[in-house]
């Protein structure tokens, strides 16, 4: 799908910079020289041609009481269908992927930290007539931020999220006004001038306590940020792999860090090993053109790391797709 560079240059700003203010679409469109409703009009069109798919907080959910894990299953070929439904009806279950590996079903599933996420697993596991599963939780965060350069410009905006200091369970404090917060600021963004009027309406507050309460989300790391999320086909970005690298432990930090800068990647992560029946420890998701150009950028990693042991699962079918829903 070909776009104009109007639209590229307003999708940049709604995944990287959205403004958080009472009139957000007119300071993007001060951004980019044209009027507030032309801003409208365009992500309307853009939401109705499904590029968008929603403009709404990222929370981080370990920071405000969830406990999130990646898990995969070894199902047999037969099975894949019945497996993938039952791991679907799981309300925590939020994207469940078929991938080319011997652990074909791959999904991540988040919870209140008051459920057992591994028993959740473990039940999900027998249901589903796994022959085996793996529990990947992040054991260190090295990036994460879904955002498709649409411009292709050198100044255009790019912008990664990360951080290591993930909080204790004891430290991690959502008062009952922030749950009523989260629960309105992850609903999709009404686009008008003043998108976020009747959320606080809603809350019975003003539109500047909303937003000042969005501010203090995102200093104190409860939420990543305010962004669009776009369908990546629809976007141009339509290949998407998970890279699996086996790393030296000692250098887990170093080439976390140098896949984390190629700028393809938009999820970095360091997983748990197995011995004897998962060995991979460090996590990558690429999103690209086309297959060919995912495989070079697998390459270039290869080459910038050094890690020779490594492998790349393709996403075979996707089974879901949907936000986690916090405190609903």
């Amino acid at each position: 799908m070909e776009f104009e560079l109007t639209d590229k240059k307003i999708l940049n700003i709604l995944q990287t910079d959205f403004p958080i203010s009472a009139r957000p679409f007119l300071d993007i469109a001060g951004a980019i020289g044209i009027t507030e409703q032309e801003v409208i009009d365009r992500i309307l069109n853009l939401k109705k041609i499904k590029v968008i798919r929603q403009i709404s907080a990222i929370f981080d959910s370990h920071n405000i009481g969830y406990r999130s894990t990646l898990a995969a299953f070894k199902v047999s070929e037969g099975s894949v269908d019945f497996a993938a439904n039952i791991i679907n009806s799981h309300s925590g279950v939020s994207h469940n992927y078929l991938r080319s590996n011997e652990y074909n079903i791959w999904f991540t599933i988040t919870l209140p930290v008051e459920l057992d996420l591994e028993e959740e697993i473990k039940a999900l596991s027998k249901e589903s007539n796994a022959s085996d599963y793996l529990i990947l939780p992040t054991l260190k965060l090295f990036k994460i931020g879904v955002n498709f350069d649409m411009t292709g410009e050198d100044n255009a905006p790019f912008k990664f999220f990360s951080h290591d200091d993930f909080k204790d369970d004891a430290d991690i404090n959502v008062s009952y006004f922030e749950k009523c917060c989260i629960k309105e600021l992850q609903k999709d963004l009404e686009i008008t001038p003043e998108p976020f009027k009747n959320s606080s309406v809603y809350l019975g507050i003003s539109q500047d306590k909303l937003l000042n309460q969005v501010k203090d989300f995102i200093s104190e790391k409860k939420m990543r940020r305010f962004a669009c999320v776009l369908y990546h086909q629809k976007a141009g970005f339509s290949y998407n792999i998970m890279g699996i690298w086996k790393s030296k432990p000692e250098d887990v930090d170093k080439n976390g860090k140098l896949m984390s800068s190629v700028k393809e990647v938009s999820h970095c992560y360091q997983r748990p090993v197995y011995p004897g029946r998962w060995e991979y420890n460090i996590f990558t998701m690429i999103h690209s053109k086309s297959k060919e150009e995912a495989f070079k950028i697998m390459k270039n990693i290869s080459m910038l790391t050094g890690i020779n042991d490594f492998d790349a699962l393709e996403s075979v079918r996707e089974f879901k797709k949907v936000r986690v829903k916090y405190y609903v």
